[in-house]
């Protein structure tokens, strides 16, 4: 499956031809960002941009019973509180995550109300009809520089912390967010804060605060076709890159990468070829970004190039 995006067209011309595939065997469970050498890449178009719209109401409707708020877009999470059955809602906009059969319908929709919590659709109660109501941009706080040093910089931060916890090395992790982040341009990037374009396939998991839609591109052998994925989507960058590092080190096919932790250019190859990306350019355009760049500085024990 190839996504292609054109957000990647401010990125070297080394940069083209890469797809995340952050998958276990069977199902996918993450996408990302590509465009194989000698194409054009294709932009990943968001919805109309509808954040600003006024809230619309809805009773919260269980046949009687209080319904848990959750903090996400599934109910991996807790927040606390409950609504009892007839409360009157206000609704701000919505995210897909966790398919939820309830007293209304059976949906993967969930309702971010005034609060900055969700409650799930399949118990929310509309009338006359459920309005068309706005996906939910989540990106919250300072964006990335513009200026690659300091985007650089800025992503090198953020690595770190995932690299303390999860062990990816930062260079390819750096490397990586600049492929498919497009230097941090892409709409995934800016209305959603993921900087590693990951699907969402039945739940966002206990990080991702849910998904929206992106009208894409996608590949398959030598056929592409326009189509509409659902990405995860964060309130901050830092979860994007804890996600994405979290994905790697708990999915049994990338197992084998983790005996290259202090080597990054093995470890690029070896996550490209356990599945990660169906370009077959990607690990190479990875090490060339950490020897064009210097990424290696930010691992210590790392051969130098």
């Amino acid at each position: 499956m190839l996504m292609w995006h054109r957000s990647l067209r401010r990125a070297p011309a080394a940069l083209v031809g890469v797809v995340a595939l952050l998958a276990p065997a069977g199902p996918a469970e993450a996408g990302g960002v590509v465009a194989l050498p000698g194409t054009r890449p294709t932009h990943v178009t968001a919805p109309p941009d509808l954040a600003r719209a006024a809230a619309v109401t809805a009773h919260v409707w269980t046949g009687g019973s209080n319904l848990r708020l959750r903090w996400n877009a599934s109910t991996d999470v807790d927040a606390p509180g409950r609504l009892p059955h007839g409360a009157r809602v206000s609704v701000r906009c919505q995210l897909a995550g966790e398919t939820i059969a309830g007293s209304q319908r059976r949906t993967d929709l969930w309702n971010r109300i005034s609060t900055g919590r969700f409650i799930s659709d399949a118990y929310t109660r509309w009338r006359p009809r459920r309005p068309a109501v706005p996906w939910c941009n989540t990106a919250t706080g300072a964006r990335p520089p513009t200026d690659r040093v300091g985007f650089i910089r800025w992503a090198a931060a953020n690595a770190r912390a995932a690299n303390a916890r999860y062990r990816v090395p930062v260079s390819v992790t750096v490397a990586q967010a600049i492929l498919e982040s497009g230097w941090g341009r892409s709409a995934l990037t800016t209305q959603g804060a993921a900087y590693f374009g990951m699907k969402c396939f039945g739940t966002p998991g206990p990080i991702s605060l849910g998904c929206r839609p992106y009208r894409t591109t996608e590949c398959g052998g030598r056929r592409c076709f326009r189509t509409s994925a659902r990405f995860r989507t964060y309130n901050a960058a830092s979860r994007s890159f804890v996600d994405h590092a979290r994905q790697l080190a708990t999915l049994s096919r990338y197992r084998p990468a983790f005996a290259h932790v202090r080597d990054p250019d093995r470890f690029a190859i070896a996550v490209h070829r356990a599945g990660y990306a169906t370009s077959p350019t990607y690990s190479r355009n990875l090490i060339n970004l950490m020897r064009r760049y210097d990424l290696y500085r930010y691992d210590p024990r790392a051969p130098r190039h």
